[in-house]
């Protein structure tokens, strides 16, 4: 077959030989006739049959077919089969698909040889001028630098910028200050600004164009960005390069010559800052003048200071430079020719200067010449030279004398000397010898207590000046009296001030004066004649009692309402009976403190929320409060209602353990105690009449205690049918009786009479009303059972606690309720009104009947009874007054009528 295939390759029938070839498997000659005949998608499928070494140089050979071709996929796997991975990259690189080129690259070749073949491709882009495609294969294998220089060698600065700051941000300031140097040094100073202020550098900006005498554009640059600092230094250069004159034009261009003139005064360049003032802004010269006169006295140039003192019209600054080196001469010399009001601070300067050297002479001569003898004075009582302070006094200080005498005796006592009461007696008696009367007086108030400790010696001293003033000084007499009456009262000396008060006509500040200080006896001497400060001294005389809670002085004074007001705040309320007894204490002021005590009582019974002995003990409050109106008797005014209903409220508003054994007891005396006062009120005269609300709302009170105290007598005789009646009268009293009680209260007392029906309804209700209590919330309450009972109102106001303490009671109700909702037997609602006459139920219903005064029922005319001022029925009263042998409303002795 081999054989036969190399013949027909003689007679160029290539065709049918690669067949042979391949049937002789004689593959490369199969690949070199395919080849030769140019059929190369014979060829690639003969040469990927065929080992790797032997199929490399058919790869390469036909890459570069379809490469040509523009079979570039094709090529690229020849390429890559026949191991030349590098002419791959080179294809697809010449073609533009660098992320291609990158992947065979990263692909099939190391990173040295991919760097290798990437900058060699890239140079070779760079020749052709393809920067652009150069950077991406710099960029590709990460040489930065290579990008960099490559834009720098073809002065592409912006590019070359670009890519430093993409790349190496670390050398952006670095290029942008090489590119400056570079775009100056070429003559492009417009670019090279721009580099300088890039690069943060816009001084070297400055000083490039102040070497190139471009001074627009210097200030330019350094106004907008350095201010007008930077300004500064741009004007000294400017006027130091083309002098001042020619500078002052650039200078009043810019508006910068104030600028300029205070630079060149801070750097020391006067003559040049004098030279622009004086051409360009006069009114600027004494300043510049007393800078450098400044800067000179720093220099010790004094002489050459004292000139630019004067030139900037500052004579008094050369003078005190002077009196700061010492320099008296030339201080007086300046002072006398420019600044005259100087002269006598020289002076006293220099003498303060001798005196201080010790040479009091000197200075004081000084001190006369400055016209200042008070700084001489004072130099002499510094140093405690009285003798020449006092001929310094009286020579030039007339007026003065006295005081220098007053500190010449301090000074002496502060040494131990002078400070007996024989020496102040000795000294201010002179004094008055050669009548030195104010003098004297001074001397006499000059001894105090941190001198002479006696407090008699000092009182003795004082009067002596007080006399002095009456005397001699009338004009002082008030101002010492009041000085010295003040120094007493510091001393505890109050009377002794008081009369010295008392004599000056200061009274009422007297009587002050013994009240602060408690001499009451005194104060009432004084107020003698006067009846206001009478009233006064005896206000507070018994203020103090009060507030030392003297009860017996009081009473004694005749003022025992205020003993008994004290006794009350105390709380010794048996005190309090007492001298209201005593004093036979009319009913009016009495009831005052039955209110008080009532009210007291009330406070202290905050309900029974607490432990068991503080409910017990608010109980006691309760019941103490009632025994408090019983026994002292009741005020009968109109602002006691107030408190009449707040104790009917809490004694009917108990709970059932607070009810103890003296409750029913204590129901009967409130009774009693309202129904006396009804009789009491109607008593009053007309004017005092209570208004019709507020008598409705007390017999409210009355009737529903009495009904209450009716229900208790009833059932301790017995008598169910009436005690269930006043039971159920109860319920229409939500605002005195709580609802939840009221409504408990009835419902057993209907069941031990036997009505099961009415206890069921009643009991129900309130269990509801527990409930409502436990949760706070009055509206899911029905009221569908009671809403033809028109006789008792159904409030949305809950109570704030239960009537039963205990939930095992309350669980007690609800258990019995429970059981009666399942008996057949029992109707379970109320009857209609016109079946209720004479039962029960009628109470539940309203009437404009009169009411009987035992139940509260209605009474029908067959059954009506008047007796003692009250209405009632026949039938119950009689019932009533056969247990009782008493009347119902009275109390009185009775016996039944029939």
């Amino acid at each position: 077959q081999e054989h036969w295939g190399d013949y027909l390759v003689s007679q160029k029938q290539i065709d049918m030989a690669i067949n042979h070839y391949i049937e002789a498997k004689v593959y490369q000659k199969a690949i070199e006739a395919a080849l030769t005949a140019r059929q190369y998608a014979k060829a690639l499928q003969l040469v990927d049959a065929v080992d790797g070494d032997a199929a490399r140089p058919y790869y390469k050979q036909l890459a570069r077919h379809y490469e040509e071709n523009r079979q570039y996929d094709l090529a690229e796997r020849c390429y890559v089969s026949a191991g030349q991975h590098h002419l791959a990259v080179e294809m697809h690189t010449k073609l533009g698909n660098w992320e291609i080129a990158h992947k065979i690259a990263m692909s099939y070749m190391s990173e040295g040889e991919v760097t290798l073949l990437y900058i060699n491709q890239a140079q070779k882009l760079e020749a052709k001028g393809s920067l652009k495609e150069a950077e991406k294969l710099y960029l590709a294998v990460h040489e930065k630098d290579l990008v960099v220089n490559m834009y720098k060698k073809h002065r592409r600065f912006d590019d070359m910028v670009r890519i430093v700051q993409e790349h190496r941000p670390e050398m952006l300031k670095e290029t942008h200050q090489f590119l400056a140097q570079t775009m100056e040094m070429e003559g492009s100073l417009k670019e090279a600004e721009h580099h300088y202020v890039e690069a943060q550098e816009w001084h070297s900006a400055v000083s490039m164009y102040r070497s190139n005498e471009l001074w627009d554009d210097a200030i330019r640059v350094a106004k907008f960005h350095g201010g007008i600092v930077a300004c500064k230094r741009v004007t000294i250069a400017l006027l130091m390069a083309i002098g001042v004159v020619e500078g002052a034009k650039y200078l009043t261009k810019h508006g910068l010559v104030e600028a300029a003139l205070d630079h060149a005064a801070e750097n020391g360049a006067y003559d040049m800052a004098i030279e622009l003032a004086t051409q360009n802004m006069p009114k600027k010269l004494p300043e510049v003048y007393l800078k450098h006169a400044l800067f000179l006295e720093d220099d010790e140039r004094f002489g050459e200071a004292e000139v630019e003192f004067i030139k900037a019209n500052k004579p008094k600054e050369a003078v005190e430079m002077y009196v700061h080196q010492k320099d008296w001469d030339n201080a007086i010399r300046v002072a006398e020719r420019y600044e005259p009001v100087s002269i006598p601070d020289v002076y006293a300067a220099h003498a303060k200067l001798m005196a201080d050297e010790g040479d009091f002479k000197l200075a004081e001569e000084l001190y006369l010449s400055a016209s200042r003898p008070e700084l001489a004075l004072a130099m002499y009582q510094e140093t405690n030279d009285w003798s020449n302070a006092l001929r310094l006094a009286q020579l030039h200080l007339p007026h003065r004398v006295a005081e220098v005498n007053m500190s010449y005796q301090n000074s002496q006592a502060r040494q131990g000397k002078g400070n007996t009461k024989s020496d102040f007696i000795k000294i201010g008696k002179s004094q008055e010898q050669s009548k030195q009367w104010g003098q004297a007086i001074d001397t006499y108030l000059n001894a105090k207590q941190n001198k002479i400790e006696s407090v008699a010696d000092l009182e003795e001293i004082w009067e002596r000046a007080i006399e002095l003033a009456r005397n001699y000084l009338p004009n002082r007499h008030v101002e010492v009296a009041l000085e010295v009456s003040r120094r007493l009262v510091d001393l505890n000396r109050e009377e002794s001030a008081a009369d010295i008060l008392f004599e000056i006509g200061r009274h009422e500040e007297a009587i002050n004066v013994c009240l602060a200080g408690k001499h009451y006896e005194k104060a009432k001497q004084l107020s003698h004649g006067n009846a206001a400060l009478r009233r006064r001294v005896e206000e507070a005389y018994q203020g103090h009692l009060v507030s030392r809670e003297d009860t017996k002085e009081l009473v004694e004074l005749g003022r025992s309402d205020v003993a008994i007001d004290v006794l009350a705040k105390k709380g010794e309320w048996d005190r309090v009976w007492e001298v209201a007894a005593k004093e036979k204490l009319s009913a009016a002021a009495l009831g005052k403190y039955i209110l008080m005590r009532v009210e007291e009582l009330l406070r202290e019974a905050p309900g029974s929320n607490g432990p068991k002995g503080q409910a017990q003990n608010a109980n006691s409050r309760l019941d103490e409060a009632v025994r408090v109106l019983q026994r002292r008797g009741s005020p009968v005014t109109v602002q006691a209602i107030d408190t009449y209903r707040k104790l009917v409220c809490r004694i009917l508003g108990r709970s059932n353990e607070e009810e103890h054994s003296e409750h029913a007891s204590t129901v009967n005396s409130l009774r009693e105690i309202l129904f006396k006062l009804a009789g009491q009120y109607r008593s009053l005269p007309s004017n005092q009449q209570l208004d019709k609300k507020t008598n409705a709302e007390f017999l409210e009170m009355l009737m529903a205690v009495h009904y209450q105290n009716m229900m208790y007598t009833c059932r301790s005789y017995n008598l169910r049918d009436l005690s269930a009646k006043c039971s159920v009268t109860l319920l229409k009293y939500p605002d005195l009786i709580p609802q939840d009680k009221a409504f408990y209260q009835a419902g057993m007392a209907c069941r031990e009479q036997g009505n099961i029906n009415l206890s069921f309804l009643l009991l129900n209700r309130y269990v509801d009303l527990t409930e409502a209590i436990d949760a706070s919330d009055s509206s899911f309450l029905d009221n569908t059972e009671f809403q033809d009972a028109d006789a008792i109102p159904l409030q949305d106001t809950l109570p704030k606690r239960h009537y039963l303490d205990s939930e095992d009671d309350r669980e007690e109700v609800r258990t019995w309720v429970l059981s009666v909702v399942t008996d057949s037997s029992v109707e379970q609602r109320l009857p209609p009104r016109e079946q209720s006459r004479n039962t029960l139920y009628e109470g539940l219903y309203s009437s404009e009947r009169p009411t009987c005064i035992v139940t509260g029922y209605q009474i029908h005319p067959a059954d009506m009874l008047e007796v003692n001022n009250s209405t009632a029925n026949r039938r119950d009263w009689n019932a009533y007054v056969v247990k009782s042998r008493a009347c119902p409303w009275t109390g009185q002795a009775q016996n039944p009528l029939y």
